[in-house]
C-alpha cells in the first residue's frame, strides 16, 4: 500500500489531537496538583532555573528570546511569590543570578510527583517496547526538527 502526502498530514493531524486531548484530560484530572496562577513564560523561565540551578538575567533572555528588563519582570514577579531569589554575582556585580526559591524548589518536587503519577497510572499500562519506540521516535522527530530549524540561522533550545 503506497502512502501519499495526505495520507501523512490525516495521520499526523489524528496523532496531534489525540496529544492535545489527552494533554487536556491529563490536565483536567490532576489539576489540583498544577500551580495555575503561573504563567507559560514563568513556568519556561522557572524550568531554565531548575536545569541550569542558577542563571544570570541576560542567560536566561537569550535562552527566552526575549529581552533582560521583559526577563527581569518575570522574574520580580516570582521573586515576590517566592519562586526564585536573585542576587548580584560576586564575580561581575554587574550580573544578576537568578536561583529557585523554596516555592520554587516545590514547584518542581510537585511536578516530579506528578510525572510519577501519570508515568504509573498510564503509561505503565502499555508494553516497555512501546514506550521505548515512542521516546526513540520522539527523540529522531526532534533531531530532524532541530537540523531543519538551525539550517535556517535558529536556535536550537536547551
Amino acid at each position: 500500500m503506497e502512502t501519499t502526502r495526505e495520507d501523512l498530514i490525516r495521520i499526523v493531524k489524528e496523532m496531534n489531537e489525540a496529544d492535545y486531548s489527552m494533554n487536556v484530560m491529563l490536565f483536567q484530572a490532576h489539576e489540583e496538583l498544577l500551580e495555575s496562577e503561573i504563567t507559560a513564560k514563568q513556568t519556561i523561565l522557572l524550568e531554565h532555573v531548575h536545569k541550569h540551578n542558577q542563571m544570570t538575567v541576560s542567560e536566561l533572555a537569550e535562552r527566552m528570546n526575549v529581552s533582560s528588563s521583559a526577563v527581569s519582570q518575570i522574574v520580580s514577579k516570582l521573586e515576590k511569590a517566592n519562586y526564585v531569589t536573585r542576587e548580584i554575582n560576586r564575580s561581575n556585580r554587574r550580573e544578576i543570578l537568578v536561583r529557585l526559591a523554596q516555592r520554587g524548589t516545590d514547584y518542581f518536587v510537585k511536578q516530579d510527583h506528578l510525572e510519577r503519577t501519570i508515568i504509573e497510572r498510564y503509561y505503565s499500562q502499555l508494553d516497555f517496547d512501546e514506550v521505548v519506540a515512542m521516546k526513540n521516535t520522539i527523540l529522531k522527530l526532534k533531531a530532524i526538527v532541530e537540523k531543519e530549524v538551525n539550517g535556517d540561522g535558529s536556535k536550537t533550545i536547551k
